[in-house]
C-alpha cells in the first residue's frame, strides 16, 4: 500500500482542493393560488390614509307590486351598510457583513433576494387566503353523498370524506340559491387543498368530466358543473376531519375580496452601517386585504368555506 495517501492531509490530503458548486438550490416551495383571485381597489394608495371606507346597499325595503288606481306609489327606502379595507405594512429582512460577501464564492446578495421574494409570496399569499377563508358559511362534507351548512361562523359537523362530485353540485347549487354573483368567465371558483382535489379525482378519472380545457387561472386542475378548481399548497389544511385525512377548500365568486396597496411589495437594500461592514437587504409592502360581504351582518356572502368541526 502506498505511503502518499489522500486520507491524511499532511500525506497527500493538502495536494487537493475542493470545489463548491455554482448551481445554487433552494428548498422547494409551497404553491400560492389565494392572491390572484382578489380585485384591485382603486381608492385605496399612498397619501389617503390607512383605511378605505366601501358602501354595500340593500335591496329596496320592500318590493313594488300592482296598484289601485287611486293609490298613491307607495314609498321605500334601502339601507346602507359600510365595510372597511385597512392597509398594514409588511416586511422581512437578512443582514449580511461585508465579509462574507466579499470572499464567497456565490453571490449572496442574490441569494438573499431569491429567498426573500420566496417569502414575499408566501406571506402575502397567506393574508389573501386568511380574507377568503374567515367566512361565515361554512360548508362540511359529512360524506360524500351529504353536505351540511353552518351561517354563524363554525361548522356543524365532522368531515368524514373528501369531497366528491355530489358534494361539489351540493356546494354550487347552494351558491346559486344565495345569489353569489359568477366570476367574469361565467363560472364560480373552487381553491382546494391537495386531499381535497384528489377527493375530485378519484371519482373522475374514470368519468372523464372533470374538464381540462382552456384553463385561465394559475393552478388551474379542471372544471365542472360550473366551477373552476384550483389547487393549492400553501394555507388550507390536508388533516380536517376524524381521521385527519381530510382537506379544505374555499369556493367562491365574484367581488369576494379586495386588495388595497398604497406601497405595492418591493425588495430595498440597506443603507451600509459600521462604514460599509454591516448590509443587509429588505422587503417591504403597505397593502392590506378585506372580505366585502358578511353574511352575519350582510344576509348574504359571495364565499362558502370547506372545513370541519
Amino acid at each position: 500500500m502506498g505511503q502518499q495517501i489522500f486520507a491524511t492531509n499532511s500525506l497527500g490530503g493538502f495536494f487537493t482542493n475542493n470545489q463548491l458548486s455554482q448551481q445554487v438550490r433552494y428548498r422547494s416551495q409551497t404553491l400560492q393560488k389565494f392572491r390572484q383571485f382578489v380585485d384591485p381597489e382603486p381608492a385605496a394608495g399612498a397619501n389617503r390614509g390607512n383605511k378605505v371606507f366601501f358602501d354595500k346597499i340593500s335591496n329596496i325595503s320592500t318590493a313594488g307590486g300592482t296598484l289601485v288606481e287611486t293609490d298613491t306609489i307607495p314609498k321605500r327606502n334601502y339601507t346602507i351598510t359600510q365595510g372597511t379595507l385597512t392597509m398594514t405594512e409588511y416586511g422581512n429582512s437578512i443582514p449580511f457583513t461585508q465579509k462574507v460577501k466579499t470572499l464567497s464564492d456565490i453571490m449572496v446578495p442574490e441569494t438573499i433576494k431569491t429567498v426573500l421574494m420566496n417569502d414575499i409570496r408566501v406571506v402575502l399569499d397567506s393574508a389573501a387566503a386568511t380574507q377568503f377563508k374567515t367566512n361565515d358559511y361554512i360548508a362540511t362534507i359529512t360524506n360524500t353523498a351529504t353536505t351540511t351548512f353552518g351561517t354563524a361562523g363554525l361548522a356543524l359537523a365532522t368531515a368524514g370524506a373528501n369531497m366528491s362530485d355530489k358534494n361539489v353540485r351540493d356546494i354550487v347549487d347552494q351558491m346559486k340559491k344565495l345569489l353569489i354573483p359568477r366570476r367574469e368567465d361565467d363560472n364560480y371558483v373552487c381553491v382546494a387543498s391537495t386531499n381535497s382535489i384528489r377527493g375530485l379525482y378519484d371519482f373522475f378519472e374514470s368519468k372523464a368530466q372533470l374538464t381540462m380545457m382552456d384553463p385561465i387561472y394559475r393552478g388551474e386542475v379542471g372544471r365542472y358543473y360550473g366551477c373552476r378548481f384550483v389547487e393549492e399548497t400553501n394555507f388550507l389544511v390536508n388533516t380536517d376531519g376524524s381521521s385527519g385525512l381530510y382537506g379544505e377548500a374555499v369556493f367562491f365568486g365574484a367581488d369576494a375580496v379586495r386588495e388595497g396597496v398604497a406601497i405595492p411589495e418591493e425588495i430595498r437594500v440597506g443603507i451600509p452601517a459600521d462604514f460599509g461592514r454591516d448590509q443587509g437587504i429588505a422587503w417591504y409592502a403597505l397593502l392590506g386585504f378585506q372580505q366585502v360581504w358578511d353574511f352575519s351582518s350582510d344576509g348574504q356572502t359571495r364565499i362558502i368555506t370547506v372545513d370541519s368541526l
